[in-house]
């Protein structure tokens, strides 16, 4: 490969690299690299506070507001649900531009949504999820915002992220308790 140079580089990101793995992906079935394995584990700290150690050995400091009887001292799980998807989205958008050579002046990715804590809590029947998810994308770019918008509208099938939470995946649970 050559050396990466103003032609190979568009947004920062290495398109010269993004084609051999791209390509390392196609040609591999089941690997690392085409199929890699994420995990996190969540230790309880005390009262809602948790720290994770997730796949890479970054940590995550988690909490509850203190309006939820927690300390305020970390991310919700709703806000790291919100920013995953988000951040998922401005990695697929960012990858996909650049690599059709669309310089980005600026990209933010706005995500909210609602969640149903009067079923959270059993004050009454329902989903205790999120009701929604909105995102609205603000982007300026050198190209026209037709061949913008559709070029987004197609890598967004593309985003892992906002694709699992879009279709119904399976969550399987396993208890090992330890009794004293």
């Amino acid at each position: 490969m050559t050396s990466p140079n103003k032609k190979t580089i568009v947004n920062g990101i290495n398109i010269e690299q993004s084609f051999v793995i791209q390509n390392q992906i196609r040609e591999e079935d089941n690997g690392s690299l085409s199929k890699p394995r994420y995990q996190a584990t969540v230790v309880w700290d005390s009262g809602y506070h948790t720290t994770a150690n997730v796949t890479d050995g970054q940590i995550i400091i988690g909490d509850e507001p203190p309006h939820y009887g927690g300390d305020g001292m970390g991310i919700t799980p709703q806000d790291m649900l919100l920013a995953a998807v988000g951040h998922c989205l401005t990695a697929s958008y960012i990858g996909g531009l650049s690599t059709a050579r669309i310089n980005v002046e600026s990209l933010r990715v706005h995500v909210s949504g609602r969640v149903n804590f009067r079923a959270a809590f059993a004050v009454e029947p329902g989903n205790p999820g999120f009701e929604d998810i909105n995102v609205v994308v603000e982007i300026q770019t050198d190209a026209p915002q037709e061949k913008v918008v559709a070029l987004l509208e197609k890598l967004k099938q593309t985003a892992p992220i906002p694709d699992t939470i879009m279709r119904p995946v399976p969550v399987n649970i396993e208890i090992h308790h330890k009794p004293k």
